[in-house]
């Protein structure tokens, strides 16, 4: 499931000018399960938030050494949320 979120990152950047781009991790408590969401954000205008990936909570443990991955494979930075 890691390199398929990867390879969808790869697909969604695509370097525009102007333009932010980020990995989300978020971790929702309620329901147990971690969301991996790719946001991109030409500056001025809102952002664009699309959902790539969903783990289950027992995955948490591995979620900064997953971050750390995506952005040195994509070279779009990744930030845990609630982790």
């Amino acid at each position: 499931m890691e390199q398929i979120v990867i390879d969808e990152i790869n697909k969604l950047f695509k370097k525009k000018r102007n333009t932010l781009y980020r990995v989300r991790i978020v971790y929702i408590m309620y329901t147990d399960t971690i969301n991996v969401f790719f946001e991109e954000q030409k500056i001025g205008d809102p952002t664009y938030s699309y959902q790539i990936g969903q783990f289950t909570g027992d995955m948490k443990d591995k979620m900064p050494e997953f971050a750390k991955r995506i952005t040195k494979e994509t070279k779009v930075s990744a930030k845990l949320f609630n982790l």
